[in-house]
C-alpha cells in the first residue's frame, strides 16, 4: 500500500511545513553506498540513499522501501545516528526537510541504480561533491 501524495498536494504541502524523511548510511566491506544524483536538486552530487516517510509507515519500513527503490537491495536497519536537516533546500527549491539519519547492513548482493542516480559507488574516503548534509553526516562517522 502507498501512501504517496500526488505531486500537486506534495509540492502545496511540504511548501509550508518540514517533511520527514530518513536516510540510509549502508554499510559494506567496500564502504559506505552513495549514488550520484541524475536529478535536482543537487544534480551530480553523490548521496545517501533517503526519501519521505509516507503517512502511516513506519521508519523501518520507510528505510527498507527507500533501499529498495533507489538501489535494489534490501537492508537491516542496525542503529539510528541522528538527524541531519536540509535548510539549504529552502532557498534553492522551496522545501525543508527534515531526516532521520540510520546505520544500516546489506543483505543484498547486487546494488543498482534508479531514475535518481545510476551510478552507485562504494566509498571508504569521501568523493566529491556529496550532498552538504550528507558531508556532514559521513564525516560525523568518520568515513
Amino acid at each position: 500500500m502507498s501512501n504517496r501524495l500526488p505531486e500537486k498536494e506534495f509540492k502545496k504541502i511540504f511548501a509550508r511545513v518540514p517533511r520527514l524523511c530518513v536516510d540510509l548510511v549502508i554499510q559494506t566491506k567496500d564502504g559506505v553506498i552513495l549514488s550520484k544524483r541524475d536529478i535536482e536538486p543537487w544534480k551530480g552530487y553523490w548521496q545517501l540513499a533517503g526519501g519521505s516517510v509516507y503517512f502511516g509507515e513506519s521508519i523501518q519500513v520507510a528505510a527498507k522501501r527507500i533501499a529498495k527503490e533507489e538501489l535494489g537491495i534490501n537492508i537491516v536497519v542496525k542503529k539510528t545516528l541522528g538527524y541531519a536537516e536540509f535548510l539549504e533546500e529552502v532557498q534553492m527549491v522551496g522545501r525543508h526537510s527534515v531526516s532521520i539519519v540510520l546505520l544500516c547492513t546489506i543483505l543484498s548482493k547486487k546494488v543498482t541504480g534508479s531514475w535518481q542516480g545510476s551510478r552507485i559507488g562504494f566509498f571508504k574516503d569521501l568523493p566529491k561533491p556529496v550532498i552538504p548534509a550528507h558531508k556532514k553526516i559521513l564525516k560525523q562517522i568518520a568515513l
